[in-house]
C-alpha cells in the first residue's frame, strides 16, 4: 500500500513525516472527527487551507483507485441553499481503492475515500486514478476555504484492516503474522521478571536475582529508527480506564547502531543456540518468526531476546521472548496505542449517543454533557488524541432520504443544544444537507451504516504498511531508462529504452519481496526502499529474471554466476577464498557448506534463483551484512543526499539523469564495495541504469521528491498501470 494526504506541500525544515502530515491536516474542533458541534457524528475531517494565486490548491487522490462517483460543483455556492452559514461548494468525488496490506485473502482490502467541498472537479466517473493525481481544487465550506475528507469501509474490510470487529486486541495469543508492519509490541503479563543486567545478549537468563516482578500488565513498544532501537513501556492509567500512559522517556539500546548491526547480532545468537541466523534475525526484528514456511520456528522462551525497558518505578532487562510474553505489531491496532472500535450508539439519528465517547468527554465526574462541556472537551489535547484513534460505526450523513431520521433531534431541546431549531431554521438546514447529499445517486457497494476511519491517523498508520501490491510493484519498473553497458566511464554507447513489465514474474515473487523489505528494515523508509529497488530492479533486468543474463551463460564464473534479486556471485565456490557470497548466505540460512562443493551445495546454489524465498532473502541478507569495506546498506541510504541533474548522449539524443551520492554508495555496496567512498564510484557496472530505477522508485513512493533543478525530474514519465 502506498498512500498520501490529499493536500501536498513541501515539508519545512526537518519535520518528521508525522509532523508534516499533522501540518497538512490539522485537527479542528469544528468539522473534526468523529464529533462536530452539537454532539453530532461527523464522518470525516475538514482540512482548511488558504489558496494563493489564480488556481485553487489541488486536491489529490490519496491512493490508486477508480472514481465511482463525481459531482460537478454548483455555480451557486454563494446562494442558498448552499450558502447556509457562508459560501459552500458541493463538488464531490468518491474513489474506491483496492489494495493490499499483507499476505493472503485477509491482506486484500477495499475502502473508499470521499472528497467534498471541491470548487472544481477534473475527473470523470469510472476513471482510474493514480495516487497524487489531481481530482479538483479546494473549495469552501461555510465560508471557509476547506475540503472534507472521509475514509470509510464495510464490516468485512474493517476486520481485515484492524484484525478484529470489536473490542480490545486479544492479548492471550500472538498477533497477526501474515499482516505485520510498523512498530513491534510486546504484552508483559503480571509476574514478568526484570533483571539489573544480562551477561550478554546470548545469556539464557539475567544476571543475579530479579530486581522487579511486575504486578500489572505492561506493554512494550519496540521501534527502529536510523540505527537506534527505542523501547517504550505503557501501562493502563490508574485514574482512567482504557487510557494508557507512557512510563518515562523511551529507552534507547546502548548500541547506537543496534539496527545496523542486526546481522552480526543474529549470527552470534545463531551460534549460541544452534539456530539459523536468518531465523534469529527475525526474532530480533519482529520478536518472533514470520516466514514460518521457510524458517524453523523458535519456541517462546527457547532463545532470549533481551532489552532494557522501563517498569513502574525503575528500569530493568527483560527477555521479550519469555514464554508468557505475547507479540504484536502496529497492524494489530493495539488498544494500548490508543486505537478503539466504537459501535455502541443504539440510535439511528446523527447525534452521537455513544456511551463510550460520552464517558471520554465527561469522564467519571457524573456531570451532564452540556454544550459548554462538549466545546471544552473538543479543545482538550488528550481527548483530541483519543478521538483521533477512534474507528466509529454510524450512518452516512450524505443519504438524502434519511435526513429527517438523522436530524429531527435538532428541533428538540437538549443539554448539548443552546437553542433547538425552529421549523424555518430546520428547513434551511435540510435544504443545505440535501444539496450536499449524494448517497442514493452514487449507489456505492457499501451499506449506508459503515465504519468511518479517522483521516489523519489512518493515513499515518497506512503509511507504515510495508507491503506493496502487484500493481505498485509494476509501477516501480521505470517506463524509460538509460541503459549503458559496463561502466559509466566506458566508450560504449548509451541507449534510451522502454522496458516491458513482466506481470507473471511480479506475481510470482512479490510476496517474498515484500517480506524481505520488511524483515531487513528496508521498507522502513522511502529512501531505503528506493535505494534497494534501484539495484534489484536493474540487476534482475527490470524484474524479469533472477539469473544473471537470464542464465544463458551457464559456465560463467564456473557456474557461480549471479542469482537472486541482488545477484550473488561466487566464482570459486570456496568458502576460504575470493568472492564467497553464496557460502556466506548458506551459513546465514543455518547450512554447513563444504568445499569443494558437492551436488548438495550446487542444489542450494540453484535455490537462490529458483526459490522465491531464497532469491529475496539472499538479497536482503547481502544488503545488510557487513564485510569490510561494506557496511549495512541501509546506513548509506539514511545519509542525506541531493539528486543532481546530469546529461548523457544516447541513441535518442541528449537525455537527462540524476545522480545521488547516498544511492551511489548503496549501488557500490552491491556491485563494487571497494568503491563505496569514491565519488562517483569508479568503473562501476550499470551506475546510470541503476539511478534510473532509483529515481523512478523515488517518484512512485515519495510525496514531494526534490531534485537539484526542481520538484519533477526532466525526461521522466510515470508507468501508468490500470
Amino acid at each position: 500500500m502506498i498512500i498520501s494526504p490529499p493536500i501536498l506541500k513541501t515539508p519545512q525544515g526537518n519535520a518528521s513525516d508525522e509532523q508534516w502530515l499533522a501540518s497538512l491536516m490539522p485537527f479542528s474542533s469544528r468539522g473534526g472527527f468523529p464529533i462536530a458541534s452539537r454532539m453530532a457524528w461527523h464522518g470525516g475531517q475538514h482540512i482548511e487551507h488558504t489558496d494563493t494565486g489564480a488556481h485553487g490548491e489541488p486536491v489529490r487522490a490519496i491512493a490508486d483507485g477508480v472514481v465511482v462517483y463525481k459531482r460537478t460543483p454548483s455555480p451557486d455556492a454563494d446562494k442558498k441553499p448552499l450558502a447556509y452559514q457562508g459560501e459552500t461548494d458541493n463538488g464531490c468525488v468518491v474513489i474506491k481503492h483496492s489494495t493490499e496490506i499483507g499476505e493472503g485473502p485477509d491482506g486484500q482490502i477495499e475502502y473508499y475515500s470521499i472528497y467534498m467541498h471541491l470548487k472544481e472537479v477534473f475527473v470523470k466517473n469510472k476513471q482510474p486514478v493514480n495516487r497524487k493525481d489531481s481530482l479538483g481544487s479546494v473549495g469552501s465550506c461555510n465560508g471557509k476555504n476547506a475540503i472534507h475528507l472521509e475514509i470509510i469501509c464495510d464490516d468485512a474490510n474493517l476486520k481485515k484492516i484492524v484484525g478484529r470487529s470489536s473490542g480490545k486486541l486479544d492479548i492471550s495469543t500472538d498477533g497477526r503474522d501474515k499482516i505485520i508492519y510498523g512498530d513491534m509490541h510486546f504484552y508483559l503479563p503480571p509476574g514478568t521478571l526484570f533483571y539489573a543486567s544480562t551477561a550478554s545478549p546470548q545469556a539464557p537468563t539475567g544476571s543475579g536475582a530479579p530486581v522487579h516482578t511486575s504486578t500489572v500488565p505492561l506493554f512494550v513498544t519496540m521501534r527502529f529508527e536510523r540505527g537506534k532501537c527505542l523501547l517504550t513501556t505503557r501501562q493502563e492509567d490508574p485514574q482512567q480506564e482504557s487510557l494508557y500512559i507512557e512510563l518515562d522517556q523511551p529507552l534507547a539500546n546502548s548500541d547506537d547502531k543496534y539496527e545496523y548491526n542486526l546481522y552480526s547480532k543474529a549470527a552470534a545468537l545463531g551460534d549460541a543456540f544452534h539456530i539459523a541466523p536468518s531465523a534469529a534475525y527475525e526474532l530480533l526484528r519482529f520478536g518472533r518468526i514470520i516466514n514460518t514456511e521457510n524458517e524453523t520456528p523458535i519456541a517462546a522462551g527457547a532463545v532470549p531476546h533481551w532489552h532494557k525497558v522501563n517498569y513502574p518505578g525503575g528500569q530493568g532487562w527483560v527477555d521479550l521472548n519469555a514464554a508468557a510474553i505475547k507479540k504484536f505489531s502496529d497492524a494489530d491496532f493495539p488498544h494500548w496505542s490508543g486505537w478503539s472500535l466504537i459501535d455502541d450508539d443504539p440510535t439511528p439519528d446523527s447525534q452521537c449517543n455513544s456511551p463510550a465517547l460520552e464517558k471520554w468527554i465527561v469522564g467519571n465526574s457524573g456531570k451532564k454533557l452540556t454544550a459548554d462541556a462538549l466545546a471544552a472537551a473538543l479543545g482538550d489535547a488528550k481527548i483530541q488524541s483519543r478521538l483521533s484513534r477512534a474507528i466509529c460505526k454510524f450512518p452516512t450523513e450524505w443519504e438524502k432520504g434519511q435526513i429527517d431520521t438523522r436530524y429531527d433531534w435538532l428541533k428538540k431541546k437538549s443539554d448539548v443544544l443552546d437553542e433547538p431549531m425552529t421549523e424555518e431554521m430546520y428547513g434551511d438546514f435540510k435544504a443545505y444537507v440535501e444539496a450536499l447529499s449524494f448517497w442514493e445517486e452514487a449507489s456505492l457497494d457499501i451499506p449506508s451504516t459503515h465504519w468511518h476511519l479517522p483521516p489523519q491517523t489512518i493515513l499515518m498508520q497506512f503509511r507504515d504498511v510495508e507491503w506493496l501490491s502487484p500493481k505498485e510493484w509494476e509501477q516501480l519498473i521505470p517506463k524509460n531508462v538509460i541503459r549503458k553497458k559496463g561502466s559509466h566511464k566506458s566508450d560504449k554507447p548509451a541507449y534510451w529504452e522502454s522496458p516491458n513489465a513482466s506481470t507473471p514474474f511480479i506475481k510470482n515473487h512479490y510476496v517474498s519481496l515484500n517480506k524481505t523489505l520488511s524483515k531487513f528494515l528496508i521498507r522502513k523508509t522511502i529512501m531505503r526502499t528506493a535505494c534497494f529497488l534501484g539495484n534489484a530492479i536493474q540487476e534482475t533486468q527490470w524484474l524479469s529474471t533472477t539469473k544473471e543474463g537470464n542464465g544463458n551463460s551457464p559456465t560463467l564464473h564456473n557456474g557461480w554466476y549471479g542469482r537472486g534479486f541482488l545477484q550473488l556471485t561466487n566464482p570459486n565456490g570456496n568458502i576460504n577464498g575470493g568472492n564467497n557470497n553464496y557460502y556466506k548466505y548458506f551459513l546465514f540460512c543455518g547450512k554447513t557448506p563444504k568445499t569443494p562443493p558437492s551436488q548438495i551445495e550446487l542444489n542450494w546454489r540453484e535455490e537462490v534463483a529458483t526459490s522465491s524465498f531464497h532469491a529475496s532473502n539472499s538479497a536482503g541478507a547481502y544488503w545488510v551484512w557487513t564485510a569490510p569495506p561494506k557496511e549495512n546498506s541501509n546506513l548509506y541510504a539514511d545519509e542525506a543526499s541531493t539528486n543532481y541533474l546530469k546529461t548523457i548522449k544516447t541513441n535518442k539524443g541528449i537525455k537527462n539523469w540524476y545522480y545521488s551520492r547516498s544511492f551511489a554508495k548503496c549501488a557500490a555496496s552491491v556491485n563494487l564495495p571497494g568503491q563505496i567512498q569514491r565519488d562517483p564510484p569508479d568503473n562501476m557496472n550499470g551506475l546510470i541504469d541503476r539511478h534510473c530505477a532509483y529515481i523512478n522508485a523515488i517518484m512512485v513512493l515519495q510525496d514531494n521528491p526534490e531534485f537539484s533543478d526542481g520538484n519533477f525530474p526532466k525526461d521522466f514519465e510515470y508507468r501508468r498501470v490500470k
